[in-house]
């Protein structure tokens, strides 16, 4: 049944992509955050909607930008060139990877699809209108995930164990909470900026029981990346007094639903110099450092921390990660720099903390466009702002997990670019309409 309905939906759906690649790249995005392959069992589950919405986009935007029937503002600036440059060197690193390690080239399929999205969204997000469309794509389509599990930690009491989402990037517990941390500012965002009332709660809602869902994963990573979310936003708040009370709220409700297991997964974190699983991780980053260190151009290739003939190669190369390694089974790098570290070297590291710096760097470069600005620019600073938040959720829930190459992290870099064309293309029509000649009366 849920197959002859995805089946009715694609009918449904592929004559309107068909006719604007625009709806052709929102029906990309959906497919590439919801995984629609997990709610289906029979003959459409094996039906590649990525890939076909992804080749139907780019198509037709080629096939209506020729005829002028598709606008794009897109101009090479600085954070596509080290986009760029980092699948550029990524390509290198896998071609001259350590080898034998089989996870190689399927490590390479996965992360070329999300460098393909990311390039190609500036060339769509071309207006307000189409971010906010795509904002809300993205909100329903990884925030179905976190408003389902959500609500199954409300039905049970606190009892649902939550595991992530199989079959995707996001398939450890620990992952999934990160990415509904970093989800949590755009729900915050389109519940200000929808015009509906009725979306605004549902915005809401959403945010409420992705906290829930956060909670019930039991991710210590999930936690600390939660508070120093909270802890930022009312440091880059304009209103600190509202955000203070917003974040207390928040806190409160942490408090008062969170379940017992979680407090005591939490407490955890105080004893994690004994904890094994901590342990792990810190094996896993001297391992990455190591391989860094022989490898420091390309690093060893992905995964190649994960290979346990290059762990078993470099566990007892000391360096300044003072453990002694015990025979273990390889693990992956649970940290994002260290994963980065391990798999493209330090020329890898280094591009990786560009292409974030940079988000910094345009989220300024939109508030000095919006100062200057005479016509309404909220909207951008305040995006500008949730995307900065969910990049630090990021970068702080991503010191103790793999997800350095996460698709939504990358599309949310290209967006800021984008979002800052928009606003110079807005000024300057503006000047153009001031400065035009104006017909009329004449005053002598």
């Amino acid at each position: 049944m849920r197959d002859l309905f995805m089946f009715g939906v694609m009918l449904s759906v592929l004559p309107m992509a068909f006719r604007s690649p625009f709806v052709a790249f929102l029906l990309w995005v959906f497919a590439t955050v919801f995984s629609p392959q997990l709610y289906l069992y029979g003959f459409m589950q094996g039906f590649r909607y990525v890939f076909v919405f992804a080749g139907l986009a780019l198509l037709l935007f080629w096939i209506y930008k020729g005829k002028k029937r598709e606008p794009s503002s897109f101009k090479l600036e600085g954070t596509s060139v080290l986009l760029a440059l980092f699948v550029l060197h990524a390509l290198l690193s896998s071609a001259f990877a350590m080898q034998p390690n089989n996870l190689v080239w399927f490590r390479v399929d996965v992360f070329l699809k999300g460098m393909v999205l990311a390039f190609a969204a500036p060339f769509f997000l071309t207006s307000r209108w189409r971010i906010h469309l795509t904002l809300i794509v993205l909100a329903a389509g990884l925030g179905f995930h976190g408003v389902l599990d959500g609500l199954k930690v409300v039905a049970s009491g606190g009892g649902h164990n939550i595991y992530g989402i199989p079959n995707s990037s996001l398939a450890d517990n620990n992952l999934y909470a990160l990415a509904m941390v970093m989800l949590l500012p755009i729900f915050l965002y389109l519940a200000k900026y929808s015009a509906n009332r009725y979306a605004k709660w549902v915005a809401s809602i959403a945010f409420a029981l992705c906290v829930l869902t956060i909670l019930g994963s039991n991710s210590r990573g999930g936690f600390l990346a939660l508070a120093i979310l909270g802890v930022w936003y009312w440091i880059t708040s304009s209103r600190k007094m509202l955000a203070l009370v917003f974040v207390s709220v928040v806190a409160l409700g942490v408090m008062q639903f969170a379940p017992e297991r979680w407090f005591e997964r939490i407490e955890t974190i105080k004893v994690a110099s004994e904890d094994q699983s901590f342990l792990g991780r810190v094996a896993a980053w001297k391992v990455s450092v190591n391989i860094g260190n022989d490898n420091p151009l390309l690093g060893g290739g992905f995964h190649a921390v994960q290979m346990q003939w290059i762990w078993n190669r470099y566990k007892d190369t000391p360096n300044f990660i003072d453990y002694n390694i015990p025979s273990m089974k390889a693990k992956a790098a649970h940290s994002n720099y260290f994963q980065v570290l391990g798999d493209l070297g330090y020329i890898g590291l280094i591009l990786f903390l560009s292409l974030l710096a940079s988000a910094f760097v345009n989220r300024w470069k939109i508030q000095a466009v919006a100062a200057k600005s005479k016509t309404d620019t909220a909207w951008a600073t305040d995006l500008a702002t949730a995307i900065n938040l969910s990049l630090v959720a990021f970068m702080a829930g991503g010191a103790g997990v793999s997800l350095a190459y996460f698709e939504l992290v990358y599309l949310f870099i290209m967006m800021l670019p984008a979002i800052h064309r928009i606003l110079v293309l807005e000024s300057a029509k503006k000047k153009e309409l001031v400065s035009a000649p104006q017909g009329g009366v004449v005053h002598v």
